[in-house]
């Protein structure tokens, strides 16, 4: 099945076959896991959490759409994949620049000093910097993203870091009415969600398949998300962080 097929509008109530039912049960009962992904992420670029949420949500939603059980891989494992590279295509798309905050830069400054000053090991210089083990640990991971400016050769260290969650109860009717939601966005904004979030496609490549700019096409995914966002909070399915916390925790070590 293709990624159109998520976006293809139902009837009000059809008789679902198996296999729908087994995806729309995956999605609602693995809503959890976005969350924490979206947020982890959203803490090291100028990304809102808001949107990194909706975007993951898409991700798994695609993989709930194409996960094959007999395969070996827990639904889990293969959902957290997708959710990720949805939301790594997204910011590589969107904020290829990675925000550090100013506790990292200045940390850096003081390695720089300790390291022109004399000759030490990673041992020494965060025990200098009053650093944990686990504090330098996250700081070097910082500090290797600062260097490439890329998400995507960070995938499977920051993945490590995010948090574990547990599956959570649902008879599948969450699912199926994301699914039905979106079936309900504008036709180019539907167009644009399929092309970038489902099927991966570049902004630019987009846009010259819609033959429009792809500042057009940036507009038409941030109200796109923007809508669904606003009919999951009314659905109760929404993930909308509580107010005063739009950003996730510093991202810097020993802040």
């Amino acid at each position: 099945m293709t990624s159109a097929s998520l976006l293809r509008p139902r009837s009000s109530r059809p008789v679902l076959s198996r296999a729908l039912r087994q995806r729309n049960d995956r999605v609602a009962r693995h809503l959890e896991l976005v969350r924490p992904i979206a947020h982890h992420y959203s803490s090291l670029c100028r990304e809102g959490r808001d949107d990194l949420t909706q975007v993951g949500l898409l991700g798994l939603l695609r993989a709930a759409e194409l996960f094959q059980s007999d395969q070996g891989t827990p639904f889990e494992a293969f959902a957290r994949h997708h959710i990720r590279g949805a939301i790594l295509h997204y910011l590589r798309d969107q904020a290829p620049v990675i925000r550090l905050p100013r506790r990292q830069r200045e940390l850096e400054d003081r390695v720089r000093r300790l390291q022109q000053s004399q000759s030490l090991a990673n041992a020494s210089l965060h025990t200098l910097l009053g650093l944990s083990e686990v504090q330098w640990q996250r700081f070097e991971q910082l500090r290797q993203m600062d260097r490439t400016v890329s998400l995507e050769g960070e995938e499977e260290r920051l993945a490590a870091a995010e948090p574990e969650t547990e599956e959570v109860p649902g008879d599948g009717e969450a699912g199926e009415r994301i699914m039905a939601l979106l079936a309900q966005l504008e036709h180019r904004q539907r167009t644009v969600v399929r092309e970038v979030v489902l099927a991966g496609a570049s902004l630019r490549a987009t846009a010259r398949k819609m033959q429009v700019s792809p500042m057009t096409v940036h507009r038409l995914l941030a109200r796109a998300l923007e809508t669904l966002r606003q009919r999951l909070d009314g659905e109760g399915l929404g993930f909308s962080p509580a107010p005063g916390s739009h950003r996730g925790p510093s991202a810097s070590p020993a802040c």
